[in-house]
């Protein structure tokens, strides 16, 4: 379905985007890869190389940085025909123990830069008739999580927007999907929790899996994919429990690891 088409992929230098990356060359897709570290864009470029591959360098916590990646699409000519927003982080750290900047950096990547993004590319696909768009959520969007309340948040952001233009935008002929892992074996973990509970390590999702997840969903034109069953099960418990207990229970199982 995506043979000879064209991926952009933000967050390609490692984890689910770059699973994305392999699988989508596989299948005979030529991508651009965009991320903040240009020796592993690099690498991966030359580990595609059956595809064409084009490295862009950014680092999408800059307010400006979205509007650069659309314009350097212009300038290498490349028309963008599947848009995958995986770029990412958090912090699992209460509120008032973050800088301001690491707050808002969250928000510019998770957010901001996703809109931007996503209105940049998408007006051409539908002047086009055609496009796909992949943005990635998280199981979290259903949980406000008490010691990663900006996270949390931000992901919501994603689901809610996501969904939404799913609506908008499918009479156009352009899908829009919210990808929701759950917990995912890659180098976000690490970065987000200095200690992993051990439970919520065996519980994690290989990054093919999720990644694989993504892209299947994104072809049967669904609106949300929730990989796992287990997750699918924990979103699906949110619907009939009290607010306040999925709180309560998002931070003694997510957010709190002393």
């Amino acid at each position: 379905m995506f043979s000879g088409k064209t991926a952009l992929i933000t967050g390609a230098s490692s984890g689910i985007g770059a699973e994305m990356a392999r699988q989508l060359a596989a299948a005979g897709c030529n991508l651009i890869l965009v991320a903040r570290r240009t020796e592993r864009l690099d690498a991966l470029a030359r580990e595609l190389s059956t595809v064409t591959v084009d490295v862009i360098t950014a680092d999408l916590a800059d307010p400006q940085a979205a509007d650069a990646v659309y314009k350097q699409t212009l300038v290498l000519g490349r028309q963008v025909d599947i848009l995958i927003n995986n770029a990412g982080f958090g912090f699992q750290k209460p509120l008032l123990s973050l800088s301001p900047v690491d707050q808002l950096g969250m928000v510019d990547v998770n957010v901001r830069s996703l809109l931007a993004l996503t209105q940049s590319f998408t007006a051409p696909m539908v002047q086009r008739g055609q496009g796909w768009v992949l943005n990635v959520s998280s199981v979290s969007a259903w949980f406000p999580i008490p010691g990663m309340a900006t996270y949390a948040a931000s992901k919501a952001a994603v689901l809610h927007l996501s969904r939404a233009l799913h609506e908008e935008l499918k009479s156009s002929g352009v899908v829009v999907t919210a990808l929701c892992p759950g917990g995912t074996r890659t180098e976000f973990s690490s970065l987000a929790r200095e200690k992993m509970d051990q439970d919520l390590e065996k519980a994690m999702m290989p990054a093919d899996r999720v990644a694989a997840a993504g892209l299947q969903g994104l072809m049967a034109g669904k609106a949300v994919v929730v990989p796992g069953a287990m997750y699918k099960l924990m979103v699906a418990v949110t619907r009939f429990l009290p607010g306040v207990w999925v709180t309560r229970l998002a931070g003694s199982v997510m957010g709190r690891h002393d």
